[in-house]
This record gives structure tokens, C-alpha cells and sequence, in this order.
């Protein structure tokens, strides 16, 4: 793949009741018994505006769940506060009265405390049914739910808290945390909108909304949100980056290169931001760069074998082929199913001349993936560079079986068949490279001796005029030299009136 993903979210900051702020919570609840005695005024008042007389046994049932409240009370303090007999109170209170809504509540952040989530987000749901509109409920629910692993029920209780207080900035910062961390990320982008809206100089809210914008594939936004986390928090590491990601995706070359150049200035040593300046300068041809860079990132991460496999070919490519081999020698042995990184380093060991090792990686290569015609092309050449005609015959003719217009390979097929004297399919050979428009004067001169070697004096004079066309004084003067041989190849065509003109510079033969 051409660009590497690299998108980290900055942790969002979400500020949900700590457990110290539950303890602060439940001593002030603890404390305040006399806001039940003001529920219960109320209850009695709304009682007389309907005309209805308070039972007697709800008035017992008050007093005796009152008892036990204060009981629960009178912990505050001692080292049975927050403890497991301090919820058996509560409990007892919440029997006699199951709608003892700050039972309910204390015993939910005792619950809390002891790490009894789900015990404590049953009792917080309950205050919440009692009176919805309690506030901080929705924030208590949210916390226990997240701690849970719940965030779908944490997101629904923000979601209920934000229908009173929809300027609310801690609420969104804690929504969109949960939206992200649940990967809802089409919903999570109005949900940072409206952080931005609300603070429009929140760099995090900027270069998240760019996360998300990369994400969906909304490119355009993605680089307005990184452009405007930079100009807020210049010294924005991340918006940097990703910023240099989405511009390669959108191969904006330059662009992304003066991007994550910024991200280096920022972070000198990191692997991955040199691996993509590394990217970019190659496809920039700056390879002197290229190879500085990942030479520096494979410094960090030496065992990366796609990263020492560009090391090794921008080295190549400089023609540094001592230090090349050994980086991709490494690399085949971290990732020895890669053909690539074999097939590379057969040519390194041809350059090297250290031709046994090459003929053993070529061939590595073709186990990994047989149908590479270059890598046969390469070994036939390797082959007949070293005078193993036969060898160098088989792979060719593989070459060909995978790409029967591989011209290269026609005409090396070629030399190598007229050096194993198979003069006939040397020609056939020579006529392809000549039929696919790729024919050099090479070509035609070594057609016009093997013709003329099979006494054709006709299509040898033809490609012999053809072969003095295109370079007229080397080809004369190599006919010249060989007639002076008192028995040649030239035999045939020595005396005929047609080739004669062509050494003396006369008209071509019709």
C-alpha cells in the first residue's frame, strides 16, 4: 500500500465523578436527611390538595425507614462508613420504603465504592425512575455504565443529561469519548462540532474532529480540521502527521513532505514519520534523502522487514549495492515469504558477482511465487552470463510461457540458442524481437549471419541492409573484417551484387 495508516486519538479528556467526588457526594447526602423530611412535607401537601388522608401505616412505614436512615447516618465518620453493614441499613430503609429515593442514592455510591457496579447502576436507575430530573443522576449513571463496559447505556445516560444542559462541555467531552471508544464515528462528528462550537480554540476537538473526517473519508475537512488544530497548538505532533497522511493520500507529494517535516521538527526520532519522509522523497526521486530516512527509522526499528526492504532498494538505486545487501539479508530472514525481497536480492548478489547466491535467491523467489517472468528473465541472463546455455535456455523459455511479447527475453533466447547452435530457433527467436518493434541493429545483424550460415543469401542480405541502416560504419566495417577470412560465414552472399552495394555504400537491395 502506498500510504501506511497511522491515525492515533489524542486521549480525550473525560472528567466523570471520580471516586473521590462520590465520597464527597455521599457524606453531603448522608448528612442532608432533612431534605427526605421536605419530600415527605411535599407528599403530604399534594396529600391534601386531593383530600387524601395519609394511612396510618405509611406514616409508621416513614418513621420506621426514618429510623433506619438516621441509623446508616450516624456512620459518617466512623470506620464503618462506606461499609458492607452501612449498606445493610440502607437496605432495610429501602424495605420498609422501596421509594426511599436517597436510600436508594446512598446506598448506589456505597455500592460505587465497593465496586459493585452493577449493583450500583440498579440503584442509580432506580433514583433516576423516582425523579428524573435529579440532577447529576444522568453523569452517576454514565460513570457506573462506562466502568461497566456498558458505554451503549453510558452514551444513552450523557445523551439524557444533555437534554437539560445541551451546552454542557464536560457532558460532550464525555460523549464523544464514548462515541469514539464505540467506533459510532458518524455520530461522535456533530458531537465535536459542538465542542468546537462551544470552544472554538480547542486544538484536541479540532484534530479529533480530523481523525474522525480521515476515518469516513472526507478528506477536504479532514486537512481543515488538522490545518486549524496546528495554527491553535503549533506544536501539535499528531495534527502534523496525519495531516502528512491525508495530503499522500491525496498525492499531494510536496504538500504532505513539508507536513510531516514539521511532525519530524517535532519528534526527530520517530520511526514513522521517517518511514513516510522516506516514501516521499522516493516518489519524489530525492533517493539520497529517502535512504538518509530509513536508515534513521530502521535505527528505531531495526526488525521492520518492509522498512529494510526499502532501505535496501533506495541503497541499490545509488548504486551502494555493498551496503544494500546485507540490510535486505536481514530482511529475508524477518519475512522469508516475501518474493520481492528475494528477487531484489538476487540481482544485489548479481551485481556482486557472487552469482551461486544469486541463482539461490532467484530461485527462493520463484518458490514464493512462480509466476514471475522477470525473475526467470533475470536467472536465463544470470545463466548465460555465466555460460550454462542450457540452464539459461530453460528459464527464458519460462519467461516467455508467462509473457509471449517479453521481447528482452526473445532476444537474450536468442544468443543463447545460436551459442547452443540451435541456429534455427536463434532465427525464430531474432523474428520475434523483430515482429514486436523492439529489433535493435544487433538484431538484425545477427540474423543476417544466420541466414546467410543456412546458405539464405536473400532475407541474410535483407537484415544485413537493415543492420547498416541503423548503424551504418560499425556494421560495414565488421562485414569487411570477416570477408578478409578466406572461408566465412559471409561465404554465401560474398559475391553477390546486392551485398556488394552495401559495403561500397550503394542502394539497398528491393
Amino acid at each position: 500500500m502506498r500510504y501506511p495508516s497511522a491515525m492515533r486519538l489524542r486521549k480525550l479528556a473525560i472528567t466523570l465523578l471520580s471516586s473521590l467526588a462520590l465520597l464527597r457526594i455521599a457524606a453531603l447526602l448522608i448528612r442532608r436527611a432533612a431534605l427526605f423530611v421536605l419530600i415527605a412535607a411535599v407528599a403530604a401537601v399534594s396529600a391534601a390538595q386531593t383530600q387524601q388522608v395519609p394511612k396510618a401505616e405509611d406514616v409508621k412505614a416513614y418513621r420506621e425507614a426514618m429510623a433506619w436512615f438516621k441509623k446508616a447516618e450516624a456512620m459518617i465518620g466512623t470506620p464503618k462508613e462506606n461499609s458492607e453493614e452501612q449498606a445493610d441499613i440502607f437496605r432495610k430503609a429501602i424495605e420498609i420504603k422501596p421509594d426511599f429515593l436517597e436510600a436508594h442514592y446512598n446506598l448506589g455510591l456505597i455500592y460505587s465504592l465497593q465496586k459493585k457496579l452493577a449493583e450500583a447502576a440498579a440503584e442509580f436507575e432506580t433514583v433516576r425512575k423516582l425523579n428524573p430530573d435529579l440532577e447529576g443522576i444522568d453523569q452517576l449513571l454514565a460513570a457506573t455504565y462506562r466502568d461497566l463496559g456498558r458505554n451503549k447505556e453510558a452514551i444513552a445516560a450523557i445523551q439524557g443529561a444533555l437534554k437539560r444542559q445541551p451546552k454542557n462541555l464536560q457532558l460532550l467531552r464525555a460523549l464523544a469519548f464514548l462515541q469514539v471508544h464505540e467506533s459510532e464515528d458518524a455520530a461522535a462528528v456533530p458531537t465535536f462540532q459542538a465542542i468546537i462550537e462551544l470552544d472554538p480554540k480547542d486544538a484536541d476537538a479540532h484534530l479529533n474532529l480530523g481523525i474522525l473526517y480521515q476515518r469516513l473519508q472526507r478528506s477536504e475537512e479532514a486537512v481543515a480540521c488538522y490545518r486549524a488544530a496546528i495554527e491553535l497548538e503549533p506544536s501539535n505532533f499528531s495534527a502534523h502527521q496525519n495531516l502528512g497522511i491525508v495530503l499522500m493520500r491525496q498525492k499531494k507529494d510536496a504538500a504532505a513532505t513539508a507536513a510531516l517535516e514539521g511532525a519530524q521538527r517535532l519528534s526527530p526520532a520517530n520511526p514513522q514519520v521517517l518511514e513516510l519522509l522516506g516514501d516521499l522523497y522516493s516518489y519524489q526521486d530525492q533517493t539520497e534523502k529517502a535512504a538518509a530516512s530509513y536508515q534513521a527509522a530502521a535505527v528505531k526499528i531495526p526488525d521492520n522487514a518492509a522498512l529494510l526492504n526499502k532501505l535496501a532498494f533506495s541503497l541499490a538505486k545509488l548504486g551502494r549495492i555493498q551496503e544494500a545487501a546485507p540490510v535486505l539479508e536481514k530482511a529475508v530472514v524477518l519475512d522469508p515469504v516475501n518474493a520481492d525481497s528475494f528477487y531484489l536480492l538476487g540481482d544485489l548478489y548479481s551485481a556482486l558477482k557472487r552469482y551461486d547466491e544469486s541463482v539461490v535467491a532467484y530461485n527462493n523467489s520463484l518458490k514464493l511465487n512462480p509466476d514471475q517472468k522477470e525473475v526467470h528473465y533475470n536467472l536465463g541472463t544470470l545463466y548465460a552470463e555465466t555460460e550454462q546455455y542450457g540452464a539459461a535456455r530453460v528459464e527464458l523459455k519460462k519467461a516467455l510461457e508467462k509473457d509471449p511479447k517479453y521481447a528482452a527475453a526473445w532476444a537474450n533466447l536468442a544468443v543463447v540458442c545460436e551459442r547452443l547452435e540451435l541456429d534455427q530457433e536463434a532465427i525464430q527467436a531474432n523474428e520475434q524481437v523483430v515482429a514486436l518493434g523492439k529489433a535493435k541493429a544487433g538484431n538484425y545483424f545477427r540474423l543476417g549471419l544466420l541466414y546467410a550460415k543456412g546458405n539464405q543469401p536473400d532475407p541474410s542480405i535483407a537484415n544485413f541492409a537493415k543492420a547498416i541502416e541503423l548503424e551504418p560504419e560499425k556494421y560495414r566495417q565488421v562485414l569487411k573484417e570477416e570477408l578478409k577470412n578466406v572461408h566465412s560465414v559471409l561465404d554465401c552472399v560474398r559475391y553477390k551484387e546486392a551485398f556488394v552495394r552495401l559495403l561500397t555504400g550503394g542502394s539497398p537491395p528491393v
